[in-house]
């Protein structure tokens, strides 16, 4: 996979849900996705997040947040 960014790969996943679910973390900043990412990964990877009725994510879409987990976390 080629390089993939917080801000131009990532945010955009989660933000479409934004305006529409309360969260304990905001998903749309980096810091807060960054120290836990892990967590998130666990859950969107088992299709746990976002909760339904909200679509899964697709598998390109995970593989592209475990980039970017593996990349470094770039902003």
């Amino acid at each position: 996979m080629t390089s993939v960014s917080f801000e131009k790969d990532i945010a955009p996943l989660f933000s479409q849900f934004r305006a529409s679910m309360m969260w304990r973390l905001d998903l749309t900043k980096y810091e807060d996705v960054k120290v836990n990412a892990q967590t998130i990964f666990s859950q969107i990877s088992t299709q746990q997040m976002p909760p339904s009725p909200y679509p899964s994510l697709t598998k390109e879409q995970v593989a592209a947040f475990a980039a970017w987990m593996k990349q470094g976390y770039p902003a």
